[in-house]
């Protein structure tokens, strides 16, 4: 049976590569959008990796940030960041089980048996976590399944909880595939060139966004930064989050650039890279990244670390540094009040996030609350629920009415005084052509509710130019018919060339608290009468179609990493979170005490995201959470290629 055992792992690890594949490319031909060249790209994704499986700690830190198109399908549940995960994955685990199968597989080490004690702690408590929630949200067995709209659940439904621990599957068997192959793959190697690629792809998104919408160098417009960070349509701090850990990066790549053409390029980025942490006007964002460049700089004149150019690169490196946080720091500070008011109401911003979180710590009620926690992704359904004043200022959920005619059911706040015309459903379309819009709904009420119907110029948080209109929905049990709007507002005309490239977004409000509309169809027509919608009757669910709050965001966001993981984890959730900080960072200090520039880099990205755990919780952003779990799991096997290394010179 000791000869069979090998076998057997490698059939299980192919059959899990099988449903892997099989369930990205199931997906696939459901997006939306764009289903053959998702799958084809999907395809060539798990092609690559399995041929050359250390291209999946590149194409992962690159692609992360960039790979969701939720505003255009609608998926809240999953977006195609999962379907590229698990296409990586099915190749990794083809090439880990071909490898095993040759002999080529890693020799066990006690840093192995370490990773294997902290892997399985993790796996326990999250499945526990899992289960708690589950439980919580009142589903049992197979029953959660049989969920329509599954895609587009709410974060209070048992479907957050799928959604939340989807990112932490992922990581788990992420880290077994990393600690399954060969160090010589040097992981955290290709983690640090890939999270190089992904900044840039997503300074690029940030100077596309800055320049179409509120411009380059106008820092008085009250205007944050969100790049391709969908996940903010409920507020949070994901861009304040990948930031952090992604800067520290183009920091490296300045320090390790051999030539001086690599050193120019690598410069580039560090001033886009800081232009884009200044413009999201995020305080914590700012203090982690001083805080992670300042440890940076000393560290590497303590260790003495010689940048790749040579020491005269080194101090040209330091003194661009130094000048490019300063000049740019005082472009945004002193270009527009925006900013000064930001840092002026910093005493009674901290006031309030400080009951924000004594509210979150006040639904542990029990000493099973405090162990175990409240069950993953379980947070915002207790908050919007237990809280007074903290209900969601809206809602959208789709069903079907009795008669089986899908329907959108919109709603407003529970009550009256609570945070009403906070919450809209939203599509993107097209608003190229000058002129008004007409609008035709069929919906019905129980009782006097109006609607808000307006058509903007947007991005994500931030509306600019915008034709709208009042509805009122008839009282009825069913829908007695159409009826017609039209928008007033801006026609859209004399539009510059800069500003014809804003995309246009289609937003219905319900306006008062306590209201509920069943909405039927909703149509746009544009001046030439071209309808715009697309599934308007919302057969196909909410595909297309994208709930967005307005500007309130407490009942999704506890704003701290270690509350999060408390709440929703327990005591014994934070504990291991704790373990796992500890095993990376022993890791990382054996690294620095080699003098190992990946070390130093992978240290300074931990150590940024830790600090901004203090005022933003990241759990709830699969992508980001995601990204952070890489960095861990590379940082601990730079532990692996020192025992590799050590292990050979002994041989």
């Amino acid at each position: 049976m000791g000869r069979l055992a090998p076998g057997w792992r490698g059939a299980g690890v192919l059959l899990l590569a099988g449903l892997l594949g099989l369930a990205a490319l199931g997906l696939s031909t459901q997006h939306p959008v764009a289903p053959l060249a998702v799958a084809m790209g999907l395809l060539m994704a798990g092609l690559l990796v399995g041929w050359r499986p250390q291209a999946i700690w590149f194409l992962l830190p690159a692609l992360l940030p960039v790979m969701s198109f939720a505003p255009w399908t609608g998926w809240t549940l999953i977006d195609e960041s999962d379907l590229l995960v698990m296409a990586c994955l099915a190749g990794g685990f083809v090439r880990w089980a071909l490898d095993r199968r040759a002999g080529t597989g890693p020799v066990a080490t006690r840093g192995r048996r370490i990773f294997v004690t902290l892997w399985c702690l993790l796996a326990a408590t999250l499945a526990w976590g899992v289960w708690i929630g589950l439980s919580d949200a009142g589903v049992h067995g197979s029953t959660l399944f049989r969920d329509e709209a599954a895609l587009h659940a709410g974060h209070d439904s048992a479907w957050n909880t799928v959604r939340v621990a989807k990112s932490l599957v992922w990581g788990l068997l992420l880290g077994a595939l990393m600690w399954a192959h060969s160090p010589a793959f040097k992981p955290a190697a290709w983690v640090a060139r890939g999270m190089v690629a992904g900044l840039a792809l997503v300074c690029l998104v940030v100077l596309w966004e800055r320049g179409v919408y509120a411009g380059l160098f106008d820092f008085s417009l009250p205007y944050r930064t969100s790049a391709w960070f969908w996940e903010m349509h409920v507020g949070g701090g994901a861009i304040d989050a990948y930031l952090a850990m992604a800067l520290p990066f183009a920091f490296w790549a300045v320090w390790t650039a051999p030539t001086a053409w690599r050193w120019a390029a690598a410069n580039a980025l560090m001033v886009v890279s800081v232009y884009t942490v200044l413009t999201t006007y995020s305080r914590g964002v700012y203090l982690a990244v001083l805080i992670s460049l300042v440890f940076m700089g000393v560290s590497a004149w303590r260790m003495k670390l010689a940048p790749a150019a040579g020491a005269a690169w080194g101090r040209r490196t330091l003194g661009s540094m130094l000048l490019v946080l300063g000049l740019e720091g005082m472009l945004v500070f002193g270009g527009g009040s925006f900013m000064a008011d930001r840092l002026s109401r910093s005493d009674v911003d901290l006031v309030g996030r400080v009951a924000h979180w004594q509210s979150g710590v006040g639904l542990l009620q029990s000493p099973g609350d405090w162990t175990s926690g409240l069950g993953v992704g379980r947070f915002s359904a207790h908050y919007s629920r237990e809280v007074p004043g903290g209900g969601y200022p809206g809602r959208a959920d789709w069903q079907r009415s009795a008669a089986g005619v899908p329907q959108v059911v919109l709603s407003g706040p529970a009550s009256e005084g609570q945070r009403d015309g906070y919450f809209a459903l939203t599509q993107r379309v097209d608003v190229g052509t000058a002129g008004g819009h007409r609008v035709r709904l069929r919906a019905h009420s129980g009782q006097p509710a109006h609607l808000v119907v307006s058509v903007c110029e947007r991005h994500l948080l931030y509306e600019f130019r915008c034709q709208w209109q009042w509805v009122t929905v008839p009282v009825t049990d069913v829908s007695e018919g159409f009826q017609e709007v039209v928008l007033a507002g801006d026609a859209f005309d004399d539009r510059s060339a800069r500003e014809q490239l804003r995309q246009g977004v289609l937003a219905v409000a319900p306006a008062q608290a306590g209201s509920t509309v069943r909405l039927e169809s909703l149509e746009l027509f544009d001046a030439g009468g071209r309808q715009l919608l697309k599934n308007s009757e919302f057969g196909a669910g909410l595909q297309h179609w994208f709930p967005m709050s307005l500007g309130y965001f407490q009942p999704w966001h506890i704003d701290n990493l270690y509350l999060d993981v408390l709440i929703e984890r327990g005591l014994m959730g934070l504990a291991v979170f704790a373990l796992w900080v500890l095993w990376a960072g022993t890791s990382l200090l054996k690294g620095l005490q080699r003098r190992d520039p990946l070390a130093w880099v992978m240290a300074g990205a931990v150590l940024g995201m830790l600090s901004l755990g203090s005022v933003i919780s990241v759990t709830e952003v699969p992508r980001v959470l995601l990204i952070l779990t890489l960095l861990m799991w590379s940082s601990g096997a730079i532990r692996g290629q020192i025992e590799d290394v050590s292990r050979c010179n002994e041989l």
